[in-house]
């Protein structure tokens, strides 16, 4: 029986640099609020949302961080940016800790009807992610890359993968409804961003799939590179 091949340097590497990701995010949206809460929750009056606010300081903080490195805002940037905002402002608002949940828990909503309404112009949000994901913001890759994207048959990927999101965003709403209506707040804030990191791999993964065969399907060798998806 033939030996698998051993993993490359390349591919090693880049697993460790997922895996690594993976962990950051899960220590910053999700360990390090649940602990904050906790430690928080006792010093303050039943159903205040003190303590909710104080659990959302790492995730802001690590924004803040990442854009001043960065020194520019991509689509993960400006998510990001919504869901503060969105968090916030159910705060500031919110009556107790349970209404603060399922004011937070409609921040996927919110993005769906961005996604929904940027397909009344020429270019729908879809276009842009993929784009940065292919290009890096590089101008001259940029510009190949707007050349290919303007063929129908890809235009045409870009809204359907666009609308896709649009129905999986607000099924990640309706569910975070449900945790926010029925679980404790520690419960949510530990369940939540959990949810949040497994239907946001299902959406890129399916993404990728369906965009793949569908520009394999239309037989243009240039379109691959056109969304990213090149193998």
């Amino acid at each position: 029986m033939a030996m698998a091949p051993h993993p490359t340097p390349a591919r090693r590497l880049t697993s460790h640099v997922a895996a690594s990701a993976l962990a950051k995010s899960v220590a910053i949206n999700m360990v390090a609020p649940a602990i904050l809460y906790g430690r928080a929750a006792p010093h303050f009056p039943p159903n205040s949302v003190v303590p909710l606010a104080i659990s959302g300081v790492p995730p802001l903080l690590w924004l803040a961080f990442s854009l001043a490195r960065t020194r520019a805002v991509d689509f993960l940037g400006l998510f990001a940016a919504e869901s503060v905002m969105v968090r916030m402002t159910a705060l500031l608002i919110a009556q107790d800790e349970r209404g603060a949940l399922i004011g937070r828990a409609m921040e996927n909503g919110l993005l769906a009807i961005g996604f929904l309404v940027s397909l009344m112009i020429a270019r729908p949000l879809l276009f842009y992610m993929a784009r940065q994901l292919a290009t890096g913001n590089d101008p001259a890759q940029r510009a190949a890359f707007d050349n290919e994207a303007a063929k129908p048959h890809v235009r045409a990927t870009y809204r359907e993968l666009t609308i896709g999101w649009v129905v999986g965003l607000t099924v990640k709403s309706a569910i975070n409804l449900v945790f926010a209506s029925y679980l404790s707040t520690r419960e949510f804030l530990m369940i939540s961003p959990l949810w949040d990191l497994a239907s946001d791999a299902i959406l890129v993964t399916v993404s990728l799939l369906y965009g793949k065969a569908r520009l394999s399907a239309a037989r243009s060798p240039a379109a691959e590179p056109a969304i990213g998806l090149s193998s």
